[in-house]
């Protein structure tokens, strides 16, 4: 079985999502790319101006609080009525920026982060955040500029994983085990990454374990297999730029 996808770019690529893929080593941008290509990330682009900012700042309150922020808080914080801001949060649902709950309406994810147990906890200065995936966990420093340590497991045996951050989210102070790594698959279903794509973003404890888990998926598991580094390379290139703006022409 092989540890990655071949010919997966096209000339549509991960800088039109409004990524910084200049930050990543050619094999993590083939990642990302094949992410692209299965229809994710390329909805965060073009983003309106009001948009983007309602978008900033729940990612702001999100990390400040260490939870989703209720629609009426997160309308008082961009001082916009209810009504204009459900409009609003309903085309960032449809471009897969955020998600909500089916019954409530409640949010409940906002790349990179979520509600509930994902198995990625992240210590983000006072505040333990959940992420999304394994990916998102390693963007988050570098997005918020601060050092971040995370927790997790591996995605078979459930071996404790720990990967802690330096120089503001850019390097890695130490990941444990040592033989730890990412997995970057491919799976992205019915418009919404947090219910597929983020399922195959994952840490296992070493390479036998990777391989073992790929035997049991039905699909073969096609991804990527990337070191620590790597990872942390696609998590800047995801997110180290997600505060600024993501305006512009929609693709």
């Amino acid at each position: 079985m092989s540890n990655q996808v071949h010919d997966c770019c096209t000339p549509h690529t991960i800088g039109s999502a409004g990524l910084a893929p200049e930050r990543a080593s050619p094999r993590v941008r083939e990642a990302l790319c094949a992410i692209e290509n299965a229809g994710a990330l390329v909805s965060w682009h073009g983003l309106t101006a009001e948009e983007d900012r309602v978008r900033v700042t729940l990612l702001r309150m999100y990390a400040e609080s260490g939870r989703a922020p209720s629609i009426a808080d997160l309308a008082r914080q961009v001082e916009m009525n209810l009504q204009e801001l459900e409009a609003l949060l309903a085309n960032l649902q449809s471009r897969d920026v955020i998600v909500r709950d089916t019954n409530s309406g409640a949010i409940i994810a906002a790349y990179p982060f979520a509600e509930g147990d994902t198995g990625y906890q992240v210590d983000l200065g006072a505040q333990t955040l959940r992420a999304m995936c394994a990916i998102d966990a390693l963007g988050i420093g570098a997005m918020f500029e601060r050092d971040v340590c995370i927790r997790s497991s591996c995605s078979l045996c459930g071996t404790s994983i720990e990967v802690a951050t330096l120089n503001r989210g850019k390097e890695l102070a130490y990941w444990t085990p040592e033989t730890a790594i990412v997995w970057s698959g491919i799976r992205y279903e019915d418009g919404c990454a947090a219910n597929s794509l983020c399922k195959v973003l994952a840490f296992f404890c070493s390479d036998a374990h990777l391989a073992s888990w790929r035997h049991t998926q039905t699909d073969g598991a096609p991804g990527f297999r990337l070191s620590m580094e790597e990872g942390l390379e696609a998590g800047r290139a995801l997110f180290e730029d997600s505060l600024k703006r993501l305006t512009g022409p929609r693709p």
